[in-house]
C-alpha cells in the first residue's frame, strides 16, 4: 500500500509539473483610462485578455502619496467579458508629463515614505480586488537606483500573504544583472520590447524581429523565462525630417499611406511596415508601425522562448486584425532595404 501511495504521489507530481510547464502563455493588455480609443478597445476585447493593466497610480510626492486615476470604463468592460481578466494596475513615478525622481527617492530611500506607499497599495488592492500591481519606476537617481530591488522585495512581501502578485518593468536592453535582481525580488519582470527607434531619434523600425530575438536571447539567461512577460509594441510613429515623431495607431498609419497614395514596404517579410511622404509644406515624413503580421511574428518568437506571456502596448493603437483568430492570408508587401540604424536626434 505504501509503495502504491508513493508511486501515485510521484505520478501526480509529474502531471502537475507538466501542466505548469505547458501552461498557456498569458496575454496582457495595457490601456489608458482617460483615452477613449484605449477604453473602447478594452471594452471590445477584455474577454480575450488574461490581465488588464491600466495606467492607474502615480507616486507624486516624496512622502509616498499615490494619485489614483479614475477608471470608469473598467467595471463595464469586466462585467461584459465572458472570461474575466485580472486587474494589475500600473503604478509609476510619472505624473504631469514628468518622471518624478524626487518622489521615487522618497519611497525608495525614506523608510516612512516607503511604508506609506506600501500601505496605500495594500489598502487599494483590498478595496478594488486587484490581482496585483505592475511597478514602473523610471529616471531613478544614482542614489535610489541601487535601492530599487530591495524596496520591491519589501512590497512583494506585503502583497504575497494577500495572494497578490508584484510585477516590475524593465527595458529589453537592460543589463542582465539588473533583470536578475528584479526577477529575484518580484513575481514577474515585464520586458518593454519596443522603441528600437524612438520618438526623439531618427526614423526606423519600432521593433524589428531580429532586434527583438537578439535582445531576448541576451536577457533570458538572466532569469527564468517563465517569470518574464514581454511587452510588444502595437503602434506607429510619424517622423518629420529632423523632428520628434507623433504617435499613430496602426489603423491611422495604414490609412495615411492610402490617403497619400504611398506604397507600403517591409524591411523583411515579417518586419515593420513603413512608407514615406511629403507634407503640404514640403517636409519629408517617414512612417513606421507594427501591424498584426509583425505582432504575430513577434509573439511566436516570444512563445518559442517559453516566456510567461506577452503584453500589448497599448490598447487603442493596435491593428484591429491583431484580434482575428482567422486572419487569412496577409497582403504581400514589397521588401525594402535593410532598416536604418537608430540614433538620437542632434541637439540644437
Amino acid at each position: 500500500m505504501a509503495r502504491f501511495f508513493v508511486a501515485f504521489l510521484a505520478a501526480a507530481v509529474t502531471l502537475l509539473s507538466a501542466g505548469a510547464a505547458g501552461a498557456r502563455p498569458l496575454t496582457v493588455g495595457f490601456y489608458l483610462p482617460w483615452d477613449a480609443a484605449s477604453t473602447a478597445s478594452l471594452s471590445a476585447h477584455a474577454g480575450a485578455l488574461d490581465v488588464i493593466a491600466p495606467m492607474s497610480g502615480a507616486l507624486d510626492t516624496p512622502a509616498g502619496h499615490i494619485r489614483w486615476q479614475p477608471d470608469p470604463a473598467r467595471a463595464a468592460a469586466l462585467a461584459g467579458a465572458r472570461n474575466k481578466p485580472r486587474v494589475f494596475p500600473i503604478v509609476s513615478n510619472a505624473h504631469d508629463e514628468v518622471w518624478d525622481a524626487a518622489a521615487a527617492d522618497g519611497a525608495l530611500l525614506n523608510p516612512q515614505a516607503g511604508d506609506a506607499f506600501i500601505a496605500a497599495l495594500v489598502a487599494e488592492a483590498k478595496a478594488q480586488a486587484y490581482g496585483g500591481y505592475i511597478l514602473d519606476f523610471e529616471n531613478l537617481s544614482p542614489a535610489s537606483a541601487p535601492a530599487y530591488a530591495a524596496f520591491l522585495a519589501r512590497l512583494h512581501a506585503a502583497l504575497k500573504p494577500m495572494g497578490r502578485e508584484l510585477w516590475v518593468t524593465a527595458g529589453v536592453a537592460a543589463e542582465p544583472a539588473l533583470i536578475h535582481g528584479l526577477a529575484a525580488a518580484t513575481d514577474t519582470v515585464v520586458l518593454m520590447a519596443y522603441d528600437q527607434c524612438w520618438a526623439t531619434g531618427t526614423p526606423g523600425p519600432i521593433a524589428g524581429l531580429d532586434w527583438l530575438q537578439t535582445s531576448l536571447d541576451a536577457r533570458l539567461a538572466a532569469a527564468d523565462p517563465a517569470r518574464l512577460i514581454v511587452a510588444l509594441g502595437a503602434y506607429g510613429y510619424d517622423w518629420p525630417a529632423g523632428g520628434t515623431a507623433a504617435v499613430l495607431s496602426a489603423a491611422d498609419a495604414a490609412a495615411l499611406a492610402k490617403a497619400k497614395g504611398q506604397a507600403v514596404i517591409r524591411a523583411a517579410p515579417d518586419g515593420d511596415p513603413h512608407f514615406a511622404y511629403a507634407a503640404p509644406g514640403g517636409t519629408a515624413h517617414s512612417v513606421w508601425w507594427l501591424d498584426a503580421p509583425a505582432f504575430r511574428a513577434q509573439r511566436a518568437a516570444v512563445d518559442a522562448r517559453h516566456a510567461r506571456g506577452v503584453a500589448i502596448w497599448r490598447l487603442g493603437l493596435e491593428d484591429p486584425a491583431l484580434w482575428s483568430k482567422a486572419a487569412g492570408p496577409q497582403p504581400s508587401l514589397p521588401p525594402g532595404p535593410a532598416p536604418p540604424a537608430c540614433t538620437a536626434l542632434p541637439k540644437h
